[in-house]
């Protein structure tokens, strides 16, 4: 009975430590940002950024895993506090959250298969919708490069998924011809591996803040201007003294913070 007491308060007193409990919402099934590794663990580029800003506000960080597309409503219904699952800064999104500092650059590209002779951007990096003529082009349902591509590719077929893991699959089953992804995921995930070696970006680095955002940074709910300063401080003091970079560094041998910053 003592021992159940004393562990009990051990467990109170860690708790009480830390000062206060943040929810932070993840997608959970996008490697390398935010995922369950075999033994059902959170591992991640952002679960690692989340867990620093927690420990840098005294405040224990719980993780709710969410599709995608339910983040933003279980901000706004006040059921998690914040997101951090690769959530760019748009100004269709700035109407209803708001966000911290970035802390990753925003950008998309094509892939496709080796020699496929597809070009979806011109030679100046503009769409090339009328190239994908008869083509099915893949994207992750309700992201930022969705709305690029229904906003600057008209009259081309798009099929959406809740999971970049099925879509992969499809391509390489050929039920798609391309697909538009975050290139620091695609290129770890599967160029870089054995099953992406018949694949390839078959375009340059799309950058359209009208779409894409301004950067990849944390949401939270409207006015909340008092937890958004103590994220934002411990977000630049991980810039400052390295923290940021060794946790980029353990992931990619590039930086992913945004221009701004370097």
């Amino acid at each position: 009975m003592k021992k159940w007491l004393f562990a009990g308060l051990l467990a109170a007193c860690s708790v009480a430590a830390m000062g206060r409990e943040i929810k932070a919402g993840v997608q959970c099934t996008y490697p390398p940002f935010n995922y369950r590794d075999a033994s059902g663990e959170l591992k991640g580029f952002e679960i690692d950024i989340a867990r620093e800003i927690g420990r840098r506000m005294n405040a224990n960080v719980q993780f709710v895993c969410l599709g995608f597309d339910g983040l933003i409503p279980a901000l706004l219904s006040r059921k998690i506090d914040i997101v951090t699952s690769s959530l760019s800064i748009t100004e269709a999104r700035k109407k209803s959250i708001d966000f911290s500092v970035p802390y990753r650059a925003s950008t998309a590209r094509f892939v496709g298969r080796k020699n496929g002779g597809l070009l979806p951007m011109k030679p100046d990096n503009t769409p090339n919708a009328g190239a994908l003529k008869g083509k099915v082009v893949g994207v992750q349902r309700a992201t930022t490069n969705d709305s690029y591509l229904a906003g600057e590719f008209s009259g081309v077929e798009i099929t959406r998924y809740d999971s970049a893991e099925n879509m992969l699959l499809d391509l390489v089953a050929g039920r798609i011809d391309l697909m538009l992804v975050s290139p620091m995921k695609v290129r770890t995930d599967f160029l870089e591996k054995p099953e992406g070696r018949n694949y390839e970006f078959v375009s340059p680095e799309i950058e359209a803040p009208k779409y894409l955002g301004e950067g990849v940074a944390v949401g939270l709910p409207k006015g909340a201007t008092a937890l958004r300063d103590e994220i934002d401080a411990a977000l630049k003091g991980m810039f400052a003294d390295g923290t940021f970079k060794a946790i980029n560094q353990k992931y990619w041998s590039f930086s992913v913070l945004p221009a701004v910053w370097h």
